[in-house]
């Protein structure tokens, strides 16, 4: 934003030397990047936050400038001309002579219009090509200019139309329909689509709302009746159809960021008042204001002992008040006890004000952030880890342990990848913002499987990855989840699975019940249930996502969702004394059905308490000759330890013909002996 000594000064006394100015510019918040003395004057170029839109106007910056400096605000005097008539004879009004219809009113909060007759169009006042140059605007003619200027003044865009090229002398503010065309004042030739928003006559549109108006409807030398238009446009759709047509102006520049709603009619005023004194023309009696809600002033509370405190430095209320009175908040302090509260008022330039940590920074960025005082100490109030922070601590431990990396991978993905997943239409940014990637992950996994295909591009070619984060499935369902992916056997990733929720949920029961899940391959995909709730799934890619993603061969998979696991978690520590006798593990064989599950069959062992048996693995599965059709042996591994002595033979035998009971009479287990 470039700003005119001179012109500045027409709005606030100013004694400093310029590079003084600069540095008081970058103590306030308005970063000064560089400074230009351009004839009889001297240019500011500051750096203006998004948030901050009022002080990309002259008068905006004069305000920040004056409480500053403790000066005084002088705004622009100016008066309206009426339209003069005959004694005894109406004036023509406005609505006598057009008409204006918002027909998008979410796009377009507020559309105001006048009329001006008999207007001269020609050279502008030196002192007005003059400002103008000297922020780098070149001059086109007096009310194109006076447009101009009002903008760069009270940072409100004007347009000026010639009321004779409108159709009907209508205007109407509607999205543009398919298909239309316009070509802007820069010869840029537009095809609009139906999310555009364009100001429209009676046969067509005729501008593109918030950013350019056409060649039909400018205004010429052979201009006689000018339409100024002053208005308020919906930020995201401005920005939408000026990304859209590749066209960018200083207008759409400030409609992106909010203008003021109560000084569209006060800028619209000024341009009048200098169109008539310049120009020679004559106010039509009237106003057309359209406006959908009538801005209402919110009030915010600042408590002036809380500024103290959060800054660490004394501030007096009076001081306070002070300050906050020249930024416009109307401040009026309660009481002048410790519990007084400043009560502010906020107008509309200032939309960026809503907490009372915004007055603090207010009060703080113009008391100046250099006086806050240096401590030689800084204390910090230590407290314990959380339960969701020590669960996702012990996951990351866990999952390092066994050889996995963590992964911090992009919230966005296509929205393709999230249906091979079966999470079809995920939540999808605006096209026109993101073309691609623009589906909030339902899912980590298709993030987790790209980066493994980087990793095999790399010459990577053992990759084990994780990933803690949140998904989105849905706008009111967001949760973090556990992702793994693995280039080992699925058996290693179940192995891992089950060392994370024995960590954290040790008496948790875990159960994979067998099925089809949408992105995994058939017969190699389960469901993962905790105390019999769905928890997660594991499995291994499918053919479809395989060839989505250029993967060669198939891998392994599994989430759970970190809620289920925390409802079950118990993270007490357990010590053991170190056992001083070794164990002996026995291999069991068992010839069942093939319905029978493993999960079964480890319940099954479980409900026989012995106090000896001190673990138990699974080891193999096979099928085939001398078996049957429709049976299986199943091998786990059974391991006995006792604290007292070692154990024999003998008794480990009497513990397994234990375990054989049970067995036998549920699944008619028999045992593999060849």
């Amino acid at each position: 934003m470039y700003i005119s000594l001179n012109w500045l000064t027409d709005y606030v006394d100013v004694d400093l030397p310029a590079e003084e100015m600069g540095e008081l510019f970058t103590r306030i918040g308005l970063n000064c990047e560089g400074i230009d003395a351009t004839g009889q004057d001297v240019v500011f170029d500051l750096e203006v936050t998004s948030n901050r839109s009022d002080c990309l106007g002259h008068i905006g910056v004069a305000r920040e400038l004056a409480v500053a400096t403790g000066n005084e605000l002088r705004l622009p005097k100016f008066t309206l001309p009426a339209k003069n008539t005959a004694e005894g004879e109406c004036a023509t009004q406005i609505a006598d002579c057009m008409s204006v219809d918002v027909l998008s009113p979410e796009l377009c909060p507020r559309y105001t219009a006048r009329l001006i007759r008999d207007v001269t169009v020609g050279p502008s006042p030196q002192w007005l090509i003059d400002y103008l140059q000297a922020i780098g605007l070149r001059s086109v003619n007096n009310i194109v200019d006076i447009t101009n200027f009002v903008l760069m003044e009270y940072a409100q865009p004007l347009h000026s139309f010639d009321y004779d090229k409108l159709a009907q002398g209508r205007i109407v503010v509607r999205r543009a329909k398919g298909g239309e065309k316009i070509t802007s004042i820069d010869e840029t030739d537009c095809e609009l689509t139906d999310e555009m928003l364009v100001i429209a006559d009676g046969s067509g549109p005729v501008a593109l709302a918030g950013i350019m108006g056409s060649q039909a409807t400018e205004v010429t030398a052979e201009t006689t009746t000018v339409l100024i238009e002053a208005a308020q446009f919906d930020p995201l759709a401005t920005r939408r159809t000026s990304r859209a047509l590749g066209i960018m102006s200083e207008s759409n520049f400030r409609f992106e960021r909010g203008v003021d709603p109560v000084a569209i009619d006060t800028a619209s005023q000024r341009a009048c008042a200098l169109i008539c004194e310049l120009a020679g023309g004559e106010m039509v009696a009237g106003l057309l204001d359209v406006w959908a809600q009538p801005y209402q002033a919110p009030t915010v509370e600042l408590r002036p002992q809380r500024t103290n405190k959060l800054l660490g430095m004394d501030i007096p209320a009076a001081r306070q008040v002070e300050i906050l009175a020249g930024l416009g908040l109307s401040p009026e302090l309660t009481d002048d006890s410790a519990e007084a509260k400043i009560a502010c008022e906020i107008p509309p330039f200032r939309a960026d004000l809503h907490r009372e940590v915004d007055l603090i920074e207010e009060v703080a960025r113009l008391v100046g952030y250099d006086q806050i005082p240096l401590r030689e100490k800084v204390s910090h109030r230590v407290t314990p880890m959380g339960q969701t922070e020590r669960i996702r601590r012990e996951i990351t431990r866990s999952l390092a342990a066994t050889g996995y990396s963590e992964a911090i991978t992009f919230s966005f993905i296509d929205a393709v990848e999230a249906e091979l997943f079966g999470l079809a239409n995920p939540i999808c940014v605006d096209s026109q913002v993101r073309k691609t990637n623009n589906a909030l992950r339902p899912t980590l996994l298709p993030s987790l499987l790209r980066a493994c295909k980087s990793n095999f591009s790399a010459g990577n070619q053992a990759v084990s990855l994780f990933e803690l984060a949140a998904v989105f499935p849905s706008l009111d369902s967001e949760h973090i989840t556990l992702a793994m992916v693995s280039t080992t056997d699925l058996r290693d990733v179940r192995g891992c699975l089950d060392a994370v929720i024995g960590r954290i949920a040790p008496d948790a029961a875990i159960t994979v019940q067998p099925g089809d899940v949408p992105g995994l391959a058939g017969g190699v995909s389960a469901t993962v249930l905790l105390d019999g709730q769905d928890a997660g799934v594991i499995g291994e890619t499918s053919s479809a996502v395989m060839k989505h993603f250029g993967l060669e061969k198939p891998i392994a998979v599994a989430t759970l969702r970190l809620e289920a696991l925390s409802k079950l978690a118990n993270l007490t520590r357990r010590a053991h004394v170190l056992a001083k006798f070794p164990p002996i593990c026995r291999d069991l064989s068992l010839i069942l059905d093939e319905q029978v599950s493993w999960g079964e069959l480890i319940q099954t062992l479980r409900l026989v308490t012995q106090p000896l048996r001190v673990g138990e693995k699974y080891v193999t599965t096979y099928r085939g000759k001398p078996l049957p059709p429709g049976k299986k042996s199943v091998t786990m591994s059974l391991e006995y330890r006792w604290a007292e002595g070692t154990l024999t033979g003998e008794e480990v035998d009497a513990q397994i013909a234990e375990l054989l009971e049970p067995l036998q009479q549920k699944f008619a287990a028999d045992i593999r002996t060849a």
